[in-house]
């Protein structure tokens, strides 16, 4: 191999390409994605010396435009091998998608998925440009995860938007985000009580934790002493075992009645 062609390949110049296929590209919070990276070799031989799928998303930062990407989960695909000049090669996958993974809603306007999430796929090749492919998935709840919401329904909510928002001091996440559901009284004994209640859904293995904050309802403008003392929040939180969500939704509509209770 001449110098030259040594040269263009570290600069990224007719090296290998990289694709990934994702044959479940709607997948739920704790089930396995496979799919397929398929390896293009260049102009030259490479040695690969691994190729990394990275689960990703994005989250915001509170009073602020600012998106921050995050890392949810890596899973390395391979141990280090060649790919010759002109050669293809498809490497099956398959990975867990971990409960924490924040889940998807198509926006109705752009149908683009809220908040993305995405598969980067990258080939770590040594002195050499990585080239990187991205594949964006559906994420969608648990059933656990599903009678959360659904509960906070039927207690008169409606649901009114979700995001990942930078984890608060008070929330126990080992990521750098939470994902933070906004919900607004429309019917029942809270309409016209409250503003809105924010929940914050930390899923586990085995349990739930559900942090809130309750907004009363003062009548004052937005903007007033009431918001910038926080005088009208009550932050509150609960820990719910994950068969006990799935199997008795009223017991869930119950504990979480509770809480707001306290604030009316």
């Amino acid at each position: 191999m001449s110098l030259f062609k040594k040269t263009i390949a570290s600069f990224g110049v007719g090296s290998a390409k990289v694709n990934t296929k994702v044959t479940n590209d709607v997948v739920k919070q704790g089930e396995n994605l496979y799919g397929t990276v398929i390896i293009l070799g260049g102009d030259t031989d490479q040695s690969i010396e691994s190729i990394k799928l990275q689960l990703m998303t994005l989250y915001g930062h509170e009073r602020s435009d600012r998106l921050t990407r995050a890392e949810v989960h890596t899973h390395r695909v391979n141990e280090p091998f060649t790919i010759k000049q002109g050669e293809k090669k498809e490497i099956p996958f398959s990975f867990e998608i971990p409960l924490d993974t924040p889940m998807t809603m198509e926006d109705p306007k752009t149908r683009l998925n809220v908040p993305p999430v995405w598969i980067e796929t990258g080939l770590e090749i040594k002195k050499a440009f990585d080239p990187r492919d991205k594949d964006h998935i559906s994420v969608r709840p648990t059933d656990s995860y599903q009678n959360i919401i659904d509960s906070i329904k039927m207690l008169g909510f409606r649901f009114r938007q979700m995001e990942n928002e930078k984890t608060p001091r008070a929330i126990a996440s080992r990521l750098p985000y939470v994902q933070q559901f906004e919900f607004v009284p429309t019917i029942g004994k809270y309409a016209r009580k409250l503003e809105e209640l924010e929940v914050y859904i930390v899923p586990g293995e085995k349990e739930t934790k559900l942090y809130f904050e309750v907004d009363k309802y003062t009548g004052e403008p937005s903007g007033s002493i009431f918001d910038k003392l926080n005088l009208n929040e009550y932050r509150g939180m609960i820990t719910l075992n994950n068969e006990t969500i799935i199997k008795d939704i009223d017991y869930v509509c119950d504990q979480i009645e509770e809480i707001v209770d306290s604030v009316v």
